[in-house]
């Protein structure tokens, strides 16, 4: 017998996370350095943006969990590792608010 395959969202959310965490420093470590105000408006677009389509990958991975109810704990990881990002955003949001 065949075993069922891993749910391919498991590394697309793994991959949008990483790509997310990257993108959202990287305006970060810009601001720093550079000192441009108006980067401000653009990290907390970023964070807002970035909140709207993790949370829509997130929200198909619970989905998954319940499809494929054999990779739990994969999928559980994989939530843990996306929630992960929340306090890195919580502290650039703060960081962005303080520098307006």
């Amino acid at each position: 017998m065949n075993e069922p395959t891993e749910p391919q969202i498991l590394d697309t959310c793994k991959r949008l996370t990483k790509i997310s965490a990257i993108i959202g420093t990287g305006i970060f470590m810009l601001f720093i350095i550079s000192g441009i105000k108006e980067l401000s408006i653009v990290r907390l677009m970023y964070i807002g943006f970035a909140g709207l389509i993790n949370g829509i990958f997130l929200i198909v991975l619970a989905i998954a969990g319940f499809i494929h109810k054999i990779y739990w704990h994969k999928i559980l990881a994989t939530v843990a590792f996306m929630l992960a990002n929340i306090p890195l955003s919580i502290f650039y949001c703060f960081i962005a608010l303080k520098s307006i």
